[in-house]
């Protein structure tokens, strides 16, 4: 009895029939002992219990010699060893152009620890497509639990789009714009993987919300130039963005920090910025310059002449810019002076009221952006105003009790539908008629959200604005000018009749480029839905036949049908685009593209050309902008463009045919676009017809965004940039791929299902009965053209399912007999190791140990561990006990040398080991 009480001590795990696991509080006495459980502490007998056997005596336990165990070990194994071999980020089977330079970002990344890190990579090359890299690969690893995204609001639905719809991500969006809030009780608890706008996080509310919730895995904040801190004389004034990182940065493991221009020509903001990655990297902003190499160990900065094709050819083709400006006809030009005399007397009239007027000061902007882009569009939306108001009158004389005048009002308002909706006389038509005003009072009755017409301002763009603008500057009526009603019906009366003349340029151009080539496929942007219809019209009245696809907005699923219709050979010539496809669509197959009106922000127009001009343009990307040079917004945008080419003659950095480097373009509007508020300037102009003060703004903003790019060079000069060389080791994937195969041929075999080979680069999926259960395809471009193969990838959902019930196997199968293969007698045993250096890296690997019975090791065995692992089962050579005994005396002490020689067992690193298979082979 004494002998049996003195085997247990405190600390020692054990298990109850009743109470489950538990810890040994104290030594046995008189045949009980003490001991914690998950109910508390019990005092139990001893003949109750017995001791918790480790992992590796589990294994150690139960060794078999049949086919099954040789199976399962095999598995295991693979399934340990697939999402951490070399070329692992390359086998994603999302369906996307994987390029080099992000293959090995996100594998540096992967394997790094701790993960905090700036991405810089210049715009267009894939900073959202590496991310979700990173996370698909982390999740892969078993790694990444809880995510959050922290996005500018108008990017929130492309982030969940691409991360759910490519890569299968399962994110779900916080905030008003989402599904998830946190009314009632803390979402960052309950939802582990969400998208949510910076805007909605930043509040003190939410961030105390954020820290109460379990710590993150890994935190994204894109743009993150936006995350700033300020110093203002000798106080730092940090901003409510710059505050919800730093609160953040302590509540995640990994972070990562988004930024096409993440400096924006202020060192002590962007060293700010970098204190929130290692904030003992750098003691100052001039420490950082005098030893700006050190950013190599938190930053990646790839630019488009360091990013290629795998096979070394330049990742973009040549893109030729081309601006065709020319002036208004004197109807047109009769009729912008008006209009820009009503602007300007809105605007006015919203400065004098303050606060009250802010939703007049957005209505005008609308209304300026509207006639930019066509006069047919702000024609359109003139009218359709001239109907809100007179509705609007029609409700004031109703509550004075005037009814003839509210009727009165009522009639003028049923004529406008009639000619607007163009609906007949007949009574089906009537009754139209009789619905829409209906509709339009009540429209009129809902008060128009201000934030509605903030969106406006967004500089994303969203969707939801380019495809409503229109609509909400007809309805924002609450405050309007004097007489507006008249003024407007007095503008409308001086629309010009002849066609447009920037329609006739468009339509011109058109005729030059199909009589070269009938069967050009062409793409127009035109931001408003009255611009994007005067073009379908135009062109098919004047070129029937050639057919015009509309991309308008809605869903993502409206998008891709649209591209896909313009992309077959036999559809439609043109594509005309609203703003809604600037992102998330591909259009690389055409070559030419026009600027029918043009974004006041360039860098959207950047955007733009980015449909065409990317990865897979075969030939030089043509750009056609069409430019009244007579109006404001024309004036301002050659004024731009000269000073652009001015800066890039200075630094020789344009082409043969005047082109400004395309680098170069992005560096300095990228700069621009952080120091120069568009709406404000577009605005102000309306009050200068000469453009005196805005020129001297403009000057002043392109002075210093040039000053902040040479800034922005010369501390980044000493960052790595990117090499073929790095790309080498993944870029071979077949061998992966052929692995993928096989695995899942042998994982699934237990479920009655079966893997069959079609051909090299097809494998079906096939139930017992003989039915398809899935078909895949092993190669990428296969994959992207057809939409009934999925891409075969370690982050495939059903490779996922496999990886995870295989690397779970319990501890009891994973000990297996065979045939020596020239070894034997001898064990062959597989560890996972997790290492930490002192430089923070972390790396997870497998490791193999073989030892003869005398503990001699072999290292021929270990290289062929793969092979060996194939070879026949048989019986058993060794009882538990001469495992157990062999493990202590010779294999455990043998891993620990090892990790010492590489440096994992030393004393500046920490490691982890964990048997994870063992091998008996039998002479």
């Amino acid at each position: 009895m004494m002998a049996a009480e003195t085997t247990y001590s405190p600390g020692e795990r054990i298990t109850h029939s009743d109470h489950g696991a538990g810890v040994v509080l104290e030594t046995p006495r008189e045949g009980y002992l003490r001991a914690f459980f998950s109910g508390g502490e019990r005092r139990v007998p001893l003949g109750s219990i017995k001791k918790e056997r480790s992992r590796t005596e589990r294994i150690l336990s139960s060794v078999k010699g049949s086919a099954e165990r040789a199976r399962t070990v095999w598995l295991s194994y693979e399934a340990h060893a697939l999402p951490i071999m070399e070329s692992a980020s390359a086998l994603t089977s999302a369906r996307i152009d994987l390029l080099p330079h992000q293959v090995v970002l996100t594998h540096r990344i992967a394997t790094a620890s701790p993960r905090r890190f700036l991405i810089a990579d210049e715009v267009g090359l894939g900073k959202t497509i590496e991310t979700a890299l990173i996370l698909r690969e982390l999740a892969s690893r078993g790694e990444l639990n809880r995510a959050l995204m922290i996005v500018p609001a108008g990017l929130v639905n492309n982030w969940h789009r691409e991360l759910n719809e490519v890569f299968n991500l399962d994110f779900e969006v916080f905030g008003s714009e989402g599904d998830i809030t946190d009314r009632k009780t803390n979402a960052f608890a309950k939802h582990d993987r969400l998208i949510a706008s910076i805007d909605t996080l930043k509040r003190p509310a939410r961030i105390k919300r954020l820290l109460d919730a379990p710590r993150w895995d890994l935190v994204v904040f894109d743009e993150a130039h936006h995350v700033t801190a300020h110093r203002i004389g000798g106080k730092v004034r940090k901003t409510e963005n710059y505050k919800l990182g730093e609160a953040l940065k302590g509540h995640a493991r990994d972070l990562l920090l988004l930024s096409a221009t993440p400096h924006q020509g202020n060192h002590f903001q962007f060293w700010m910025l970098i204190q929130l990655l290692n904030p003992t990297l750098f003691s100052s902003p001039e420490d950082m310059l005098e030893n700006r190499h050190r950013l190599n160990t938190v930053m990646f900065r790839r630019t488009k002449a360091d990013a290629c094709k795998p096979d070394g050819e330049p990742l973009f083709a040549r893109r030729w810019v081309h601006t065709e400006s020319f002036l208004m006809s004197e109807e047109e030009r009769g009729f912008y002076e008006k209009l820009r005399e009503y602007l300007e007397d809105g605007f006015d009239l919203a400065k004098r009221k303050g606060n009250q007027g802010r939703a007049l000061g957005f209505l005008m902007a609308i209304f300026q952006k509207i006639a930019a882009s066509s006069f047919a569009a702000v024609r359109r939306t003139l009218k359709r105003r001239m109907l809100m108001l007179t509705l609007y009158e029609a409700l004031l004389r109703d509550r004075e009790l005037d009814i003839e005048g509210r009727e009165r009002l009522y009639d003028e308002a049923r004529e406008l539908i009639h000619i607007e909706w163009g609906l007949g006389r007949d009574p089906i038509s009537r009754s139209e008629v009789d619905r829409v005003m209906a509709d339009l009072k009540h429209r009129l009755a809902k008060k128009l959200d201000e934030d509605e017409l903030e969106l406006a301002s967004d500089p994303y763009g969203s969707e939801f604005v380019s495809s409503h603008l229109e609509d909400l500057a007809s309805a924002a009526i609450d405050l309007h000018l004097p007489e507006e009603r008249l003024r407007i019906a007095d503008l409308l009366n001086s629309f010009p009749a002849q066609r447009e003349t920037k329609a006739q340029k468009l339509i011109d151009g058109l005729g030059v480029l199909w009589r070269q080539n009938p069967n050009e496929k062409i793409v127009i942007f035109a931001t408003y839905l009255g611009t994007v219809d005067l073009i379908a019209k135009e062109i098919e009245a004047v070129y029937p036949g050639q057919g015009v696809a509309v991309l308008r907005g809605g869903d993502h699923g409206a998008k891709v049908a649209a591209e896909r219709r313009f992309k077959q050979k036999d559809g439609p010539r043109v594509l005309v685009c609203t703003a809604a496809g600037r992102e998330g669509i591909n259009l690389q197959f055409a070559r030419i593209l026009f600027n029918f009106d043009l974004p006041w922000n360039p860098m959207d127009m950047e955007q733009r050309i980015g449909r065409i001009h990317r990865y897979g343009q075969n030939h030089t990307a043509q750009v056609y902008n069409l430019v009244l040079s007579d109006t404001i917004e024309g004036r301002i945008f050659l004024l731009l463009d000269d000073k652009l080419t001015e800066i890039a003659r200075t630094l020789g950095k344009v082409d043969d045919q005047g082109n400004v480097a395309e680098d170069l373009r992005s560096q300095i509007l990228g700069q621009l676009s952080e120091r120069l508020n568009y709406d404000r300037l577009y605005q102000e102009a309306l009050g200068d017809p000469e453009l005196k003060r805005t020129a001297v703004e403009l000057e002043a903003a392109l002075s210093n965004a040039r000053e902040a790019r040479e800034v922005v060079f010369d501390l980044f000069q000493d960052l790595d940039g990117f090499s073929l060389d790095d790309y080498r080791p993944f870029s071979d994937v077949s061998s992966g791929m052929g692995r993928l195969v096989e695995f899942l041929s042998s994982a699934v075999s237990d479920q009655n299902l079966r893997v069959v080979k079609i051909d090299d680069r097809t494998v079906d999926l096939i139930s017992s009965e003989g039915s398809l259960r899935k078909r895949f395809t092993l190669d990428r471009d296969t994959a992207t053209e057809n939409d009934k193969c999925d891409l075969m990838g370690l982050d495939h959902p059903l490779l996922q399912e496999e990886l995870g019930r295989w690397r779970s196997v319990a501890p009891e199968s994973l000990g297996v007999a065979l045939e020596g293969s020239g070894y034997g007698p001898a064990v062959l045993t597989i560890w996972m190791i997790e290492t930490s250096n002192s430089a923070g890296e972390h790396r997870s690997t497998i490791q193999a140990i073989a030892l003869n019975l005398e503990g001699n090791r072999l290292p021929a065995a270990e290289r062929q561990l793969e092979i060996v692992l194939r070879s026949n089962p048989t019986g058993a050579m060794l009882s538990a006990e001469k495992r157990i005994d062999l493990f202590a005396q010779h294999v455990e002490p043998t891993l620990q040398r090892e990790l010492k020689h590489k440096g994992a067992a030393a004393g500046e690193g920490s490691y982890s080991a964990e048997l994870i298979g063992y091998i008996e082979l039998v002479s």
